[in-house]
C-alpha cells in the first residue's frame, strides 16, 4: 500500500512542472474506503439473506403459524445419524434419524419431559427395550 502511495505522490509531483497544466490525480484512500465499504455492504446483504433463510427455515415465517408437527429438538450423533424430540399435537415422539430411515423410538408423556431430563428419559427407554 505504501508502495503505492509513493507512485502516486511521484506522479503527482511530476504533474506539476512549471507552465504545466494541473491535473489533480485521485486520492488512493478515496478508493480504498469507497471498495471496504462496498464490501461490507454487500457482506451485509448476505448475511441478512442467510437471517432470513435460516428464520423461514425453522418456522418462524407468518405461514408456518398453524403448524400441527414441532420439531422440539435435533441432537446430531454421527454423520447422517441423528436423534429428534418432535411435538404432534399433544404428544412427543423421539425418532431416530439415518440417511434413509425414520424410526419411532419411544412415545414421551408431556409429564416425563417436564419431570425428568432427556438423558434419563433416554436411559428408561433403553432399560426397557
Amino acid at each position: 500500500m505504501i508502495f503505492l502511495s509513493d507512485i502516486v505522490y511521484a506522479a503527482d509531483k511530476a504533474v506539476k512542472r512549471p507552465g504545466a497544466p494541473h491535473i489533480e490525480l485521485p486520492s488512493i484512500w478515496g478508493y480504498t474506503f469507497k471498495i471496504i465499504l462496498s464490501l461490507l455492504v454487500v457482506l451485509g446483504v448476505i448475511l441478512l439473506f442467510f437471517y432470513i433463510l435460516k428464520k423461514i427455515k425453522y418456522g418462524a415465517h407468518p405461514f408456518h403459524k398453524d403448524r400441527k408437527i414441532e420439531v422440539i429438538e435435533t441432537v446430531s450423533l454421527m454423520g447422517k445419524w441423528a436423534v429428534a424430540l418432535i411435538k404432534v399435537g399433544s404428544k412427543y415422539f423421539l425418532i431416530g434419524l439415518s440417511g434413509e430411515n425414520v424410526n419411532l423410538i419411544s412415545c414421551i408423556d408431556e409429564q416425563d419431559l417436564e419431570d425428568k431430563s432427556f438423558s434419563k428419559i433416554l436411559r428408561e427407554e433403553s432399560e426397557t427395550d
